[in-house]
C-alpha cells in the first residue's frame, strides 16, 4: 500500500449548503471535514457531560452503595455501552463514509465493521476492568488508594502500549530482520547507519503492518526503554535518506528527554484531573455512580488539555525539527519527507493559524518547513499521549478527535509529528 496514494487528488469535495461550513464557500476538504467531525464529536461528549454534572442523573440512575453487588458489574458496564452508542455515530462517519467520501474505495464495509467492532470489544472490556480496579481501590483505600490505582494503570498503559495496539487493530509485526537481504531490511539499515553518523544511536526499532495510511507509529514504552515504531509503508516507500531523518527526531526526542517530559506531564495531568473531579458534588471513587460522575468530570479536565497542550506538543516539534535539520545538514530532506508524510495522512499542508493553535498538536507543513521558533523541546507529543494515557481515566473523549475518530489502528498510537 503505496503511501503516496491519496484518491481524489488532494482530496477536496463539495457539500451540501446545508453543511456546518458552508462559510467555507460550500467546499471542504478531508482534513477540514475530519477536524469539524472532532470538534462535533467532542463538543457532543462535552455538552453531555455537563448535563449529566448538573442534574446529577447518574447518582439517580445507577448504584451508589459501596459494597460489592451484581449491580454494581452491570451497571458500570451498562454506563460503558452508552458511551460506544454514543460514539458510535463519530465512529461510522470518521471511519468509513468521510475516508470513502473524499478517497473512494478506501475502505470496505466488512473491514470497517470488523476492525470497529474488534477495537471497541477492547477497548471497553479495558475500560471495565479499569473501572473495577478504581472502585476496589476506592472502596479499600479511599480517594488516595483511587489515586494510586490510576497512577498504577497510567504506567501500565505506558509500558504495554505496543502489545496494546496490536490487540486493538490487528497490527502485526513484520519481522523484518537485516539477515533476509530483502530491500526493506536494505533500506533500514542504510538509515539506522546514516543516523549513527549524525550521532544518534537509535532504539530498537520495531516496523508493523497496518491498513490505515493515517498511522504513525511513535515512541512506547517507559522512559529508558523506548522502542521506536515505524509504520511499514514508510519503509517500503521512502528513501534510506527519508527514514534516517525520521528514525533521527525520534531518537532526538528521546535522548533530549523531551519524550520523557511529554510523558510525565501526560501521567501528572491525568492523576490530577482525576483527582479535581472526584470533589464534583456527587463524584467518588467508591460507587457506580459516584465513579461515573468523577469520568464525567474528568471528561471536562480532558477537554480542558485539548485546549491547552498541543501548544506545548507543536513547540517540541520545532525545537526536534530544528535540531535534526542543524546536526544532519540536510534540510531539503527534511522538506521532503514531512510534505510526503502530510499527504499520506489528513494532506493540509497548510491551515489557518487560530485553527492549528486551538485543535493541532502537529505543526502544519508550512510553518515546520519555514519556522524554528523553538530550541528547547518541552512535552513532546504532550497532547496526544494525555489522550491515551486518559485511559486510566476511562476518559471519554480518548477517540472523538479529529485525527482518530473511527479509526481504531489510532486509538492506542495516536498520530506524531
Amino acid at each position: 500500500m503505496p503511501i503516496f496514494t491519496n484518491g481524489r487528488g488532494n482530496g477536496t469535495a463539495r457539500f451540501p449548503a446545508s453543511i456546518f461550513l458552508s462559510f467555507w464557500s460550500g467546499t471542504i476538504t478531508y482534513a477540514r471535514s475530519r477536524l469539524w467531525l472532532g470538534v462535533s464529536g467532542v463538543g457532543t461528549i462535552v455538552v453531555i457531560s455537563t448535563f449529566l454534572i448538573a442534574t446529577g442523573l447518574p447518582i439517580k440512575w445507577l448504584p451508589t452503595g459501596t459494597d460489592w453487588t451484581g449491580a454494581d458489574l452491570v451497571s458500570l458496564l451498562a454506563a460503558i455501552c452508552v458511551w460506544v452508542i454514543v460514539s458510535m455515530p463519530l465512529d461510522l462517519l470518521g471511519g468509513y463514509l468521510l475516508p470513502n467520501r473524499f478517497r473512494s474505495g478506501t475502505i470496505s464495509w466488512n473491514r470497517f465493521a470488523q476492525t470497529w467492532f474488534r477495537g471497541v470489544l477492547a477497548q471497553a472490556t479495558i475500560y471495565f476492568l479499569v473501572g473495577l480496579l478504581i472502585l476496589t481501590a476506592g472502596r479499600g483505600l479511599g480517594l488516595g488508594g483511587a489515586a494510586l490505582a490510576v497512577v498504577g494503570i497510567s504506567l501500565s498503559l505506558i509500558t504495554f502500549q505496543l502489545p496494546t495496539s496490536k490487540l486493538m487493530a490487528n497490527l502485526s509485526r513484520n519481522g523484518v530482520d537485516a539477515k533476509t537481504g530483502s530491500a526493506t531490511s536494505e533500506a533500514l539499515i542504510k538509515a539506522i547507519k546514516q543516523t549513527q553518523q549524525w550521532g544518534w544511536q537509535p532504539a530498537p526499532i520495531e516496523i508493523l503492518r497496518h491498513r490505515d495510511t493515517g498511522f504513525t507509529g511513535g515512541i512506547v514504552g517507559l522512559p529508558g526503554r523506548e522502542k521506536i515504531v515505524l509504520p511499514l509503508d514508510w519503509v517500503s516507500s521512502l528513501t534510506p535518506s527519508q527514514l534516517a531523518i525520521i528514525i533521527a527526531r525520534r531518537q532526538e526526542a528521546i535522548v533530549s528527554g523531551a519524550r520523557t517530559r511529554g510523558v510525565g506531564l501526560a501521567l501528572i495531568w491525568v492523576v490530577v484531573g482525576f483527582c479535581v473531579s472526584s470533589l464534583i458534588p456527587g463524584a467518588s471513587a467508591a460507587s457506580v455512580g459516584g465513579l461515573v460522575m468523577t469520568v464525567l468530570g474528568f471528561t471536562l479536565w480532558t477537554f480542558l488539555g485539548l485546549l491547552t497542550l498541543p501548544t506545548l506538543s507543536r513547540q517540541s516539534s520545532y525545537a526536534i525539527d530544528r535540531k535534526v535539520i542543524q546536526t544532519s545538514d540536510a534540510e531539503t530532506t527534511f522538506n521532503q519527507v514531512v510534505k510526503t508524510l502530510d499527504r499520506a495522512g489528513d494532506d493540509e499542508p497548510q491551515r489557518p493559524a487560530w485553527i492549528e493553535t486551538i485543535f493541532h498538536p502537529v505543526p502544519s507543513v508550512e510553518n515546520r518547513t519555514t519556522e524554528s521558533q523553538a530550541t528547547v523541546g518541552i512535552a513532546w507529543h504532550a497532547a496526544r499521549i494525555t489522550l491515551f494515557v486518559s485511559w486510566a481515566c476511562m476518559g471519554l473523549l480518548v477517540r472523538a478527535v479529529h485525527c482518530n475518530a473511527g479509526r481504531p489502528e489510532l486509538w492506542v498510537m495516536l498520530p506524531t509529528d
